[in-house]
């Protein structure tokens, strides 16, 4: 019989920028992402840190989007012996997606986040 961890907590983190939270979707346009200064790669350093610090682990939901740009902060998620999960690709909302598009982005976010392995 294996013995098993028992998990008494979990924790997700979602990876993304302050500029990417539904709150600022109809005040900052997409197009403008790539001209914001990003603090996702800092702040996520951080929380990583702390967790390491207290021998915690935890699920990153990570955007394909900040994958694409960040993939050392993906490597050292999963480096750090964290679950690697996706965030979707460009934090679209799946409410507002048609099953066609809602697959695509799964496969595009998997590809993005399997390339940073």
């Amino acid at each position: 019989m294996a013995l098993h961890k028992r998990v008494t907590n979990a924790m997700t983190i979602d990876v993304e920028d302050y500029f990417q939270v539904e709150a600022f979707a109809s005040t900052i346009d997409r197009t403008e992402w790539d001209n914001l200064p990003q603090r996702v790669e800092r702040n996520t350093g951080c929380i990583l840190d702390i967790l390491a610090e207290s021998e915690a682990q935890a699920t990153f939901f990570v955007l394909g989007w900040i994958a694409r740009r960040y993939p050392a902060l993906v490597r050292r998620i999963i480096a750090d012996g964290h679950e690697l999960a996706s965030h979707g690709s460009d934090h679209m909302r799946v409410d507002r997606l048609s099953p066609q598009a809602f697959r695509a982005d799964v496969r595009q976010s998997k590809q993005i986040l399997g390339g940073c392995r």
